[in-house]
């Protein structure tokens, strides 16, 4: 579990952040929620956490002064603000992230992950992070090349074994068939998906039944909306019989 700290002095962007972070972050655990800079110098040196989420300016005074009377800033910093131009300042001291209100759920996942790197060892790092590959939104959350994104289970045709990595194709905004390569095994994602439509053909295949359009016997395939064709096992035939008989 992830033990953070909100520090914002208005009580609506509080309530906002908090709802955020239970729909999106479950693994993060609030510990407090500080309304000043004064109460935050006052709390935050006893207490044992791994990120302050932050916000600019806290009504008598600016966090950025806050933290310079700070002691032993022992944990990760998350600004979030509805000001743009501290973004340079934030880094300067450090911080994780620069998000703008209203925070967007993909991000504020995407700045904890940034997190959570730091915090983590890559053993622990790893097992943390897969909880965030799954919303409770019926979303996958997939890596990209320079960022996370939130693809809806309906628009993931199949997942491939690739050893102990998976690849998942899925269409992107422009109809395109598109391969990302998620560091989870096959197994991983059947557990996962299961619940959600996807049966388990074969030993490297796992396919959403809402794109299978007809399946072939001889050789036994599964025929895709996209007229793609993939295999299922021999041992595997009379359980997709089953599945789509039911």
């Amino acid at each position: 579990m992830i033990k953070g700290v909100i520090v914002e002095d208005q009580a609506n962007h509080r309530d906002v952040l908090r709802r955020n972070l239970i729909t999106y972050c479950p693994d993060v655990q609030i510990v407090v929620e500080l309304v000043s800079g004064e109460e935050a110098l006052r709390v935050l040196p006893s207490l044992a956490f791994d990120i302050l989420f932050l916000d600019i300016e806290l009504g008598d005074m600016n966090s950025f002064d806050m933290l310079q009377k700070l002691p032993g800033k022992d944990f990760h910093i998350i600004f979030i603000t509805s000001y743009d131009s501290y973004a340079m300042k934030a880094f300067e001291v450090h911080a994780v992230d620069y998000l703008l209100k209203p925070v967007d759920g993909t991000k504020l996942i995407d700045a904890i992950k940034r997190a959570m790197s730091n915090i983590f060892s890559t053993e622990r790092r790893i097992g943390l992070v897969s909880e965030y590959s799954m919303s409770k939104n019926n979303h996958l959350l997939i890596t990209c090349t320079n960022e996370y994104k939130l693809v809806d289970f309906s628009e993931i045709f199949y997942c491939r074994s690739d050893i102990n990595y998976t690849d998942i194709y899925y269409l992107d905004e422009s109809g395109t068939l598109i391969k990302s390569t998620e560091t989870h095994n096959l197994k991983y994602f059947e557990e996962k998906l299961k619940p959600f439509g996807f049966l388990r053909i074969h030993q490297s295949y796992l396919v959403n039944k809402e794109h299978v359009t007809r399946i072939r016997k001889n050789p036994c395939e599964i025929v895709l909306s996209n007229n793609m064709s993939l295999p299922v096992s021999r041992d595997r035939k009379q359980d997709v019989i089953d599945f789509f008989n039911s």
